[in-house]
């Protein structure tokens, strides 16, 4: 049988080895080494201004330190060597539900919460909306449509509509059905009735209308540009691009893509600082429930159960 935590072990954040009782405060936990844990939720909350490749990157100094901590527990038990598998079980959890599991859900729902703040203003969408139309113009953009569309406004316009209107829809679906707390949102999103569902996809037409002619009228600005036009940083964007050596087309493209990311960079700054602030809120009471609730009562039991059943065995 595996020796008892309990209460003499504390697995939370703590600035002392000791504690007033002289009860063991592990030296993995104290900050700010045990900051290291949560370096994949940082990265995570600002995934929507770093992008993907940097946030994915920000997971190794994490599980870097789970590793260690985990592999720690299964060597020493406190100041002791002692290598026990089930005592390495019960930080493994821990480390999982604390350092990974439910700060990724504070994060996203610190997101999610801040999307909403879009509503006030005047297109009336949440923000995780305006990211997935931006997201189709820049797909848009980069499989030449727009210059296919070239003279053809209205039929430029009606695709792109119809494609953003199928995507965010098919999106919602799927998102629903693997994600409870995605269908939470949708549902919130969504309001109570037909009315609110049908306001909400006139909102994502009318500002997916307002994105596409935006780009269509810059794309024929910066190919005949007029006064006021050459002196904007978009055309002289674009010059730089032909200076850098593209072609007119690939130099089209690129400060569209630009114009259009740097449009969206507003509403992905509030989604970080929800991420954040979700994250702050969260840590410590999520650190104090997975200690006294998730291990006390129902992990430490357990394995002390199997430990006990295996020595009677």
């Amino acid at each position: 049988m595996i020796k008892s935590v309990g209460r003499s072990v504390h697995f939370g954040a703590d600035n002392k080895t000791l504690n007033k009782n002289g009860e063991y405060k592990d030296p993995l936990m104290r900050w700010p080494l045990r900051a290291a844990s949560y370096s994949n939720e940082v990265g995570e909350a600002l995934r929507p201004v770093i992008g993907h490749t940097a946030a994915t990157m920000s997971w190794i100094p994490a599980l870097m330190y789970i590793g260690a901590d985990v592999y720690d527990k299964y060597k020493n038990d406190q100041t002791e060597y002692s290598p026990n598998s089930k005592r390495c079980l019960q930080q493994a959890v821990f480390q999982g539900a604390a350092s990974v599991l439910l700060p990724s859900i504070a994060v996203k729902t610190g997101q999610n919460a801040f999307s909403q703040f879009g509503k006030l203003t005047k297109d009336g969408i949440s923000l995780n909306h305006k990211e997935q139309v931006s997201q189709m113009a820049e797909a848009f953009i980069a499989n030449g449509k727009m210059r296919f569309y070239d003279g053809k406004d209205e039929e430029c316009v009606a695709d792109f509509v119809s494609s953003v209107a199928n995507k965010v829809e098919y999106k919602k679906h799927t998102e629903s059905a693997k994600n409870p707390i995605q269908k939470v949102w949708h549902k919130i999103e969504d309001g109570v009735g037909t009315f609110f569902e049908t306001n909400r996809k006139e909102k994502i037409k009318d500002y997916s209308k307002k994105t596409i002619n935006d780009l269509i009228d810059l794309r024929k600005r910066l190919i005949q540009p007029d006064e006021a036009t050459k002196m904007s940083k978009w055309y002289k964007n674009f010059m730089q691009n032909i200076a850098d050596g593209q072609t007119q087309s690939v130099a089209v493209k690129n400060t569209l893509t630009q114009f259009q990311q740097s449009r969206v960079l507003k509403s992905k700054a509030v989604k970080t600082v929800g991420g954040f602030v979700a994250l702050g809120l969260a840590i410590k009471p999520i650190d104090k429930f997975v200690e006294h609730v998730l291990i006390e009562k129902i992990v430490s039991p357990g394995l002390n159960k199997i430990g006990g059943n295996k020595k009677q065995g």
